[in-house]
């Protein structure tokens, strides 16, 4: 191993020196710097002693203001360099000193830190601004397109189908109205049904009197006993009324024992005959019913002549049930 120069001895030292003063100051250690071997000399020449290096001052370097986190708009304005404190003084001039010693020694000088404050290393670092996006628009609603015609169909055959449909409707109805017509839902003692009147001793008036009047029912009850244009006329009759000429309501005056209708001057007898007027029938019957204590039933037969009872039977009479009148012989 050659021996050290003290040239070697004293640049080695001033590194060392260098290095453990950075460490002080918080900054990396600067390499060591390799001693270099002497040249060979020849032994008839003395070697001449090296001159020493001369030591350059450079400036120290500024130090470098930490910047604020850029915004994602603009950046901001650098803030004003503020007035450092004794202990960042202190620690540059230590990091001056390691530049210079380093080289010196031919070692290159470390890259300065900045030297941060206590106080600077305390206050929280600003966050960077995050960017505000805008919300995302909603969705547009796509309006469905209006329903069209079939254009495949003419105008005749809609006409065909609105005519056929027509006619559909038609016969339902037709056949609701026969149905109706044909099986009524008339209740007991309403117009249309059956009218019990109890028993007949009770509820006829006497033979030949005025008629009594059902209003509910709408018919006189009339016990009758005389000869009409020859003819007998002995029994019970339920005569309806209202007139056989124009539907007028007639009534029956005491004065003249008939009936008369105040509309048109129509005029009929206590049977319900024709005496004289426009009309051109007598007056319409309904149906009765007699049931007797055995449950045998008597009714008025297809003509609508007078029912003869016993007195003893129960009377029903059936407004659904109307025999019209007999035809007025009109003189040629």
């Amino acid at each position: 191993m050659a021996k050290r120069t003290p040239e070697e001895i004293q640049a080695q030292r001033e590194a060392f020196l260098a290095a453990k003063a950075a460490r002080a100051a918080g900054l990396a250690a600067p390499p060591a710097a390799k001693s270099a071997a002497p040249a060979p000399v020849a032994e008839a020449e003395p070697t001449p002693a090296p001159a020493e290096p001369e030591v350059v001052e450079s400036a120290p370097e500024p130090v470098a203001v930490q910047q604020s986190v850029e915004r994602p708009v603009a950046a901001t304005p650098q803030a004003p360099a503020t007035k450092r404190t004794p202990e960042e003084l202190r620690v540059q001039r230590e990091a001056f000193l390691a530049a210079k010693a380093a080289k010196a020694a031919g070692v290159a000088a470390p890259a300065q830190q900045p030297a941060t404050s206590p106080v600077e290393a305390e206050k929280p670092q600003p966050k960077p601004r995050e960017v505000e996006t805008a919300p995302k628009p909603a969705p547009a609603k796509v309006a469905l397109p209006a329903q069209k015609i079939d254009p495949n169909i003419t105008r005749r055959e809609f006409l065909n189908y609105a005519w056929l449909a027509s006619i559909a409707l038609f016969s339902l109805e037709t056949v609701a109205l026969s149905l109706w017509f044909s099986f009524p839902n008339f209740k007991e003692g309403q117009f249309g049904g059956a009218f019990p009147i109890g028993d007949a001793a009770t509820a006829l008036p006497e033979v030949n009197s005025g008629p009594k009047s059902y209003v509910d029912g709408k018919f006189w009850l009339i016990n009758v006993d005389k000869e009409v244009n020859g003819e007998p006329r002995r029994g019970v009759l339920a005569i309806y009324k209202v007139c056989t000429h124009l539907g007028c309501l007639y009534e029956w005056v005491p004065i003249t024992t008939r009936f008369e209708c105040p509309c048109h001057g129509s005029k009929f007898q206590l049977s319900g005959d024709y005496i004289e007027g426009p009309t051109r029938r007598s007056l319409d019957r309904f149906v009765i019913q007699a049931i007797a204590p055995d449950g045998s039933v008597k009714e008025t037969d297809a003509e609508g002549n007078p029912l003869e009872i016993n007195g003893d039977e129960n009377l029903v009479i059936d407004t659904g049930r109307r025999i019209l009148g007999d035809p007025v012989l009109v003189p040629a």
